[in-house]
């Protein structure tokens, strides 16, 4: 049984060039939504909003998915956005808006506050479900949130995600059996793993060579498995969102990226990553609960090492060779109520958030309520929104 070539060079377009697929859809999320807290003292906290839609073509003749862009542009522009219309609810010390178009079209919103204390950011917060405070104590500042429940799901939503979490679930448990088959073969031919790596990949199939007869099976039905797994970042034509955006809408308090940002020396962090110089709220859906569950089944991870729901600029590029280095752990093949039991576990997550930190000693006052003082302090916050 060989692997036809062009069934074998469909992995990489699908899944790293993140190219929109006629009848599937694009990776890159549509429209985006990130809210950056800049903690510069106990009394200058700036916090910034980035929405940004993507560009029509992505919609490849979608109306679903065009109405849903269209009506997300309008809504930014006009200030009847969700963010928009939270925002004249709050009495900042300094605002500051930016819009980026390309070709006519809304492409970036960016609006920026300051605060004199976290009360009023905490009410952006709260509006999507993250409750909590900070406070300063014997030259020590703590930040905690935790989830008060919500969500911005409607009940058709909350429906559609019941029904395909299910059919992914079964994807996911063919997946896992394909691979565990395939770290069986290489747990016996260890020095393959490097070739058979590169060809799920897709990357440097040709200098690896070609397959053994007992392999391209092995290969060929992980790569379809993956491709199966990747559906749930895709938009289905006709269908407005993704199984990983719906999963994030109805289970994520607060389905918006967050990121903070401590001016000082950080003491410590729970429930937060690093990320581009900020520490990251990881975002709780379909996707990051799959990243979750490596090492119960099976590691490493196949398909979250190909793939992630970010623009193409940002997608993994694995190296078969390193790939093929890391140790190799696994279990016995799931059952697709397994995997859908594992999924909503950690799907139901409910980590606290918290920061500790010493800030600087202070300077000086706040800038105060007027002048130009505010401006460059907005601009070093917008500028530190990590990518």
């Amino acid at each position: 049984m060989r692997i036809m070539p062009e069934r074998r060079n469909l992995l990489r377009p699908l899944l790293a060039a993140c190219c929109c697929l006629a009848q599937a859809g694009c990776f890159e999320e549509p429209v985006r939504e990130h809210l950056h807290v800049s903690l510069l003292g106990p009394a200058t906290i700036v916090v910034t909003v980035v929405q940004e839609v993507a560009e029509p073509e992505l919609a490849q003749g979608n109306p679903a998915l065009t109405r849903r862009m269209d009506e997300a542009r309008f809504a930014i522009e006009s200030g009847f956005d969700t963010w928009g219309q939270r925002f004249v609810l709050l009495h900042p010390l300094a605002e500051h808006r930016s819009v980026e178009r390309v070709g006519g079209h809304l492409r970036r919103s960016v609006r920026s506050a300051a605060f004199a204390s976290f009360d009023e950011p905490a009410r952006l917060l709260e509006a999507d479900g993250l409750s909590g405070g900070l406070v300063v104590a014997h030259g020590i500042a703590e930040l905690q949130l935790f989830p008060t429940g919500g969500t911005r799901a409607t009940a058709v939503q909350r429906q559609e995600l019941e029904r395909t979490l299910g059919t992914w679930s079964e994807a996911l448990a063919g997946y896992f059996a394909a691979a565990i088959e395939l770290y069986e073969h290489l747990g016996r031919r260890p020095d393959r793993a490097a070739p058979c790596f590169a060809h799920v990949f897709g990357t440097h199939a040709e200098a690896a060579g070609a397959l053994a007869a007992d392999e391209e099976p092995l290969v060929q039905r992980v790569t379809e498995a993956v491709e199966r797994v990747a559906e749930a970042l895709l938009i289905p034509d006709g269908e407005a969102y993704s199984l990983n955006e719906l999963s994030r809408l109805v289970h994520d308090p607060f389905p918006a990226r967050l990121t903070l940002a401590a001016q000082g020396r950080v003491l410590a962090s729970e429930g937060l990553v690093e990320v581009g110089g900020a520490l990251e709220r990881p975002e709780i859906d379909a996707w990051h609960a799959l990243r979750s569950l490596e090492g119960r089944w099976l590691a490493p991870d196949l398909v979250t090492a190909l793939a992630s729901p970010a623009t193409a600029d940002r997608q993994p590029e694995p190296d078969p060779v390193a790939f093929a280095a890391l140790p190799r752990f696994i279990g016995s093949p799931p059952s697709p109520a397994e995997v859908e039991s594992a999924l909503l576990s950690e799907l139901a997550d409910v980590r606290v958030v918290s920061l500790r930190w010493r800030p600087p000693p202070a300077d000086g006052d706040s800038p105060g309520t007027g002048g130009e003082a505010w401006l460059p302090i907005l601009a070093a916050a917008e500028s530190s929104v990590p990518d």
